[in-house]
């Protein structure tokens, strides 16, 4: 039972840590230092669990482990954020076809009010696109989880969706919060009627869309311009 709570333990530290981590990616645009001491003071741990969760975390790319000078956290390039949405269309396709299929009703209802408040127009112009952009975050996050694909949850998370749509403001810079929405919209209805291969078919266009409107925008500017 001890060995057991130690590792239920060191998992809610890693994923705090892996949470820290990934607030402080939205926040630089190079290579920064990270110090082992001073995420364990944040979390209120000690050292052991924060060095290995660090650890754990560098075999995803996030952090560069240097002997001797701590870890660098390094954030996400523009050759990374195209290869991402290449794989984000097959991940999301894959996530909302076992989604449809193995979520209730009440599920589905939940997914829908995520979306709810900026179906009002009145409501809608009191939110801005940051909030949108959470809403968003919060429907593919509630997308993997419906899927019970433990695997693929950890794929998700360990590339950090949530990061680099929030830290990149895609939604913003490409002005498509009427279409994403609409498309989300789309999305639950092919849940709703449980049709599994269109809300897939639906959810690889939705995430295409992006991929095909940022190489426009590539054509006519560098991705630095763009997406700084």
């Amino acid at each position: 039972m001890k060995v057991s709570n130690k590792k239920t333990s060191n998992q809610i530290i890693f994923d705090n840590v892996n949470e820290l981590l990934h607030s402080m990616m939205q926040e630089i645009t190079e290579p920064t230092r990270v110090r082992e001491e001073e995420l364990a003071e944040q979390l209120g741990v000690s050292r052991t669990p924060v060095r290995e969760a660090l650890i754990r975390l560098e075999s995803t790319g996030m952090i560069s482990l240097r002997p001797g000078k701590g870890a660098l956290l390094i954030p996400v390039t523009d050759e990374e954020y195209y290869e991402w949405l290449q794989i984000r269309e097959v991940l999301e396709g894959f996530a909302i076809h076992e989604a449809t299929l193995n979520a209730s009703q009440r599920d589905i209802e939940r997914l829908r009010n995520i979306f709810l408040p900026y179906l009002n127009e009145e409501t809608n112009k009191n939110l801005d696109d940051a909030a949108y952009a959470q809403s968003n975050v919060d429907f593919h996050k509630e997308i993997m989880s419906l899927a019970g694909n433990q695997l693929l949850e950890k794929i998700w998370h360990s590339f950090g969706h949530r990061i680099i749509s929030h830290k990149r403001k895609t939604i913003k810079k490409l002005h498509r919060r009427e279409d994403s929405l609409k498309e989300h919209m789309q999305m639950i209805e092919a849940m709703d009627n449980r049709n599994a291969d269109l809300a897939e078919k639906l959810a690889r266009q939705h995430v295409r869309q992006i991929r095909i409107a940022l190489q426009n925008l590539k054509n006519q500017s560098t991705l630095l311009d763009i997406l700084k």
